[in-house]
């Protein structure tokens, strides 16, 4: 085994960072696809009246995490330009700021994946009681 210099593990670690980041924007993708979904799930059963709130509630929720998305496809290529001087300047001073910020992204994102996880659950579960044969036919 090789032990590589601390200035080499620096530039892997802060490329390995860097290419994470990007990935996080292909999940980004992913998620939005998930909420289109939703919102194709939504339109596509149709209630009787009792249940027509708990659809409104699936609604404000899908468009809350569409707000987080959105909030996260403008934080997260912010993020990679912030990242990209310290990739090509080793010597630039790191502070405690660039931790932080990685981290909070990516606390972000896993709990808006926990978010997404529970409300297509739920979702799931909502269509299923709903469904009757005359409301299932595609449409």
């Amino acid at each position: 085994m090789t032990n590589l210099t601390p200035d080499t593990e620096l530039a892997t670690e802060l490329q390995e960072v860097y290419m994470q980041a990007t990935h996080w924007l292909q999940d980004i993708s992913f998620l939005e696809t998930e909420t289109h979904f939703f919102r194709n799930m939504i339109n596509r059963y149709q209630p009787a009246a009792a249940g027509a709130s708990r659809k409104q509630e699936f609604e404000v929720k899908i468009q809350a995490q569409d707000t987080r998305l959105a909030a996260l496809k403008t934080k997260i290529p912010e993020f990679l330009t912030f990242l990209e001087p310290f990739i090509g300047d080793l010597k630039k001073e790191m502070n405690l700021d660039f931790l932080n910020r990685y981290n909070a992204l990516q606390n972000e994102l896993e709990s808006l994946f926990n978010a997404l996880r529970t409300t297509k659950k739920a979702l799931f579960h909502y269509t299923e009681s709903i469904m009757s044969p005359i409301n299932s036919r595609l449409a």
